[in-house]
């Protein structure tokens, strides 16, 4: 049986100097430096302390190049902020606002522990610089929120306390400045939502090698909702990834799971509120969700051709759903 779930559907409610903050830089990339500006976020009653405050994650995919020979040389990142790491919370910072901490997280989903512009952070890597002989990198990194208390207070986040420092270790940061903060007035409102199901089973069907007849062909889609009720109107946000990777070539196409005798030559398309899902972004729903009421989201999910030849097999996929709210 061919199927695609949704697991862990995150309920919302639920001795070297390394990195040369100011120093002219050998290394750049267009997105560094990336400052974040919020103006508002909402924190659930219900979210454990420790958790990522949903909607305050920022992906940040950051590629560029070293103008020296880096080959094969890790990047990593320190926090550079005046806070300190919080008790309990390993890579969690004091942000100046009581209850909410700052983490940088890498792809791997490893929060990033050290602070200073000597710190060493090896053992958690942002990524590496090739070794084509081009000294390129091309890694994600996630700057993102956490509850730290059960009580969470409104206040203004200061670049100061949420900068983390980008490099590559034992030399040049990347970028001037090679920084990544959060910044701006919080406004936290606490709200209590509910979001059913938490997990499910999508089964998408057997299917014919026959019905793939070329590059983008698919199936019949199969669709499903989630629903969403909260204690006061919000705007919910979605995120969507997957532990598979994606079909690059193929926007809204997540890969199958490898597994012996798997299927080859065929993704599954997700698509979110009528359109091809963007993943490891949050995007906002067409309708509100307004307070007391229940708004189912609408997702659907089919198999799309994504190389001439179709080989049989098992095709499954696993996708996380965040739901994030405002």
């Amino acid at each position: 049986m061919q199927c695609l779930k949704l697991v862990s559907l995150l309920l919302t409610l639920c001795a070297s100097a390394l990195l040369i903050p100011h120093a002219e830089a050998a290394c750049t990339s267009p997105t560094i430096p990336y400052d974040v500006s919020v103006p508002e976020i909402r924190v659930s009653n219900s979210l454990t302390p420790g958790s990522i405050i949903p909607g305050t994650e920022q992906n940040i995919d950051v590629e560029g190049n070293c103008n020296d020979n880096r080959a094969g040389m890790p990047i990593v990142a320190c926090y550079y902020g005046s806070g300190n790491e919080i008790a309990g919370y390993p890579g969690v910072y004091k942000t100046g606002i009581a209850g909410i901490g700052i983490t940088l997280i890498n792809q791997q989903g490893q929060r990033v522990r050290g602070g200073g512009t000597q710190c060493d952070t090896r053992s958690t890597p942002l990524g590496y610089v090739s070794s084509d002989g081009n000294n390129t990198f091309n890694f994600n990194v996630a700057l993102a929120l956490v509850k730290t208390s059960t009580n969470v207070t409104s206040g203004t986040l200061q670049q100061s306390e949420t900068r983390f420092g980008i490099g590559v270790y034992g030399h040049e940061g990347i970028g001037t400045p090679n920084t990544v903060s959060y910044a701006g007035t919080v406004n936290v409102l606490q709200v209590t939502c509910a979001v059913s199901p938490q997990s499910l089973n999508i089964t998408l069907g057997d299917f014919p090698v026959s019905d793939f007849t070329h590059i983008g062909a698919t199936t019949s889609e199969k669709g499903f909702d989630v629903n969403i009720t909260c204690d006061d109107t919000v705007q919910p946000e979605v995120m969507l990834s997957s532990a598979n990777g994606y079909e690059s070539s193929y926007p809204g196409v997540i890969k199958l799971t490898p597994e012996n005798g798997a299927a080859t030559g065929v993704g599954i398309e997700m698509m979110f509120d009528g359109m091809v899902a963007t993943f490891d972004q949050y995007k906002t729903t067409a309708s509100l969700a307004y307070i007391n009421q229940t708004l189912q989201i609408p997702f659907t999910a089919r198999y799309y051709q994504t190389t001439d030849t179709v080989t049989p097999g098992t095709a499954n996929g696993v996708a996380t759903l965040t739901i994030g709210y405002k």
